[in-house]
């Protein structure tokens, strides 16, 4: 039976290398597309929706860009990160929007989480930050994101930086239109099919030939509605439960809106809204509304780019009360205590 059984296989992995070859001989394997706009391209997590395609840009179109200058290998503004971390580090990882990603500033250096690894390092922490802030996110897909990528890292801090737009769905269109995109290549997007066995054409001939007029194309409403509800409790409910299975602390970080005048602030019940939410799950949290309140009456730099996004001098004020609460309140253990524990 076992020589039988041998004899079955080996003949049924002889006819389907002749039926690959007979497919691609004849090409009647549909292309399956990358699809993508700029910096962003579909992701095959619908909960996560679009994801940062690698990418080095030096145009002068912004649009679907962002920035300009290279992402690193994952498409994030951000420097490469061994997987592995080194003994001894206090190792962040920020999930954010187009505020971690730095909307409007022109150096990665000067957008928090760099200035964030820069004054915690000053100040004796031995501490390396990873960026996986992506324009147009919401709590859902920040958190997703850090499940997917994230924990590989093995974080000791995950840090949120929380905006007024995190209950809603504000990505400037970019799932809207990398959608249409798919729906006008026909619905064969690289992004909805296994990434091993879209390279044979015998499996693209089956799943978009055979099989597709069975079934019902894909409704782009469907992926839409995933990341267009408020996901904010939710979500932290969620991120509390990676934290206590991965072992992290979570530090929630508000940042208000840019408005002339703080004393007039017209937001402040968002915030207590997401002060609230973070007490009721354990997580630590820093309201920026005061820092930036401080350091707009330290200088006359602008605080803001627009009324959404930090300038540069907006950034750094922002990672120095982050390093601030980090060292004073979460206070890391020193890097001898933590390899050794």
């Amino acid at each position: 039976m076992i020589k039988k059984l041998g004899l079955m296989l080996a003949g049924l992995a002889l006819a389907l290398g002749a039926a690959e070859v007979l497919v691609r001989a004849v090409g009647a394997a549909p292309k399956v597309y990358v699809i993508r706009k700029g910096r962003f391209q579909l992701s095959r997590n619908p909960k996560i929706a679009y994801e940062p395609a690698p990418l080095a840009y030096h145009g002068r179109e912004l649009s679907f860009y962002d920035y300009l200058g290279a992402s690193n290998s994952l498409g994030y503004r951000d420097i490469e990160h061994e997987v592995a971390k080194a003994p001894g580090v206090y190792r962040i990882v920020v999930i954010g929007d187009s505020i971690g990603q730095g909307l409007r500033v022109e150096r990665y250096a000067d957008i928090f989480p760099a200035v964030l690894e820069r004054t915690l390092t000053a100040r004796g922490l031995r501490a390396e930050v990873i960026n996986l802030s992506v324009s147009g996110y919401n709590t859902q897909q920040e958190v997703e994101t850090l499940r997917e990528r994230g924990l590989r890292y093995r974080p000791d801090l995950v840090l949120l930086p929380y905006t007024l737009s995190n209950r809603e769905h504000m990505d400037g269109d970019i799932l809207k239109t990398l959608l249409e995109a798919e729906r006008q290549k026909g619905g064969m997007s690289g992004a909805r099919t296994n990434p091993y066995l879209v390279k044979s054409a015998l499996y693209r001939f089956v799943r978009f030939r055979v099989l597709a007029p069975r079934q019902p194309p894909a409704d782009p409403q469907k992926y839409l509605d995933l990341v267009s509800s408020d996901t904010v409790a939710e979500y932290f409910g969620v991120l509390e439960q990676l934290s206590r299975r991965h072992h992290f602390d979570v530090l929630v970080a508000v940042f208000p809106r840019i408005v002339r005048n703080f004393g007039y602030y017209r937001f402040a019940d968002q915030h207590a809204f997401a002060r609230d939410l973070a007490s009721r799950h354990g997580f630590h949290f820093l309201d920026l509304i005061e820092p930036f309140s401080r350091c707009r009456g330290a200088s006359p730099l602008p605080l803001g780019v627009d009324n959404f996004h930090p300038s540069a001098y907006g950034h750094r004020c922002a990672a120095e009360a982050i390093a601030q609460t980090i060292l004073a309140e979460i206070r890391p253990r020193p890097p001898a205590a933590a390899s050794a524990g």
